[in-house]
């Protein structure tokens, strides 16, 4: 198993857009990927932050998602932007 790893700036004053996006947008994406298992999207308490851990069946099918998110660009009038994307593989869980 393999985690995609994204981290993302997000503007606290814009928290509802940004968690509609979450809900809407990325998690209709992400199920939608080769290799799809399960996906959690995150929030810190100062709505700032953003994680992304979504996990899949192989190495090959988190590196080929990571496309998506590493392609985004940098946008300002958005109310995120992804700062990191890396995968990880799963070496315990409890």
């Amino acid at each position: 198993m393999h985690t995609l790893v994204v981290v993302m700036t997000t503007d606290p004053a814009r928290s509802d857009e940004v968690s509609r996006h979450l809900r809407e947008d990325v998690t209709a994406w992400a199920t939608r990927q080769p290799g799809f298992v399960s996906g959690e999207w995150l929030l810190s308490d100062t709505q700032d932050r953003g994680l992304g851990l979504v996990s899949f069946d192989s190495a090959a099918a988190a590196t080929q998602a990571a496309v998506g998110p590493r392609s985004g660009g940098r946008d300002d009038h958005r109310g995120w932007n992804v700062d990191t994307v890396k995968v990880y593989r799963r070496v315990a869980s409890a």
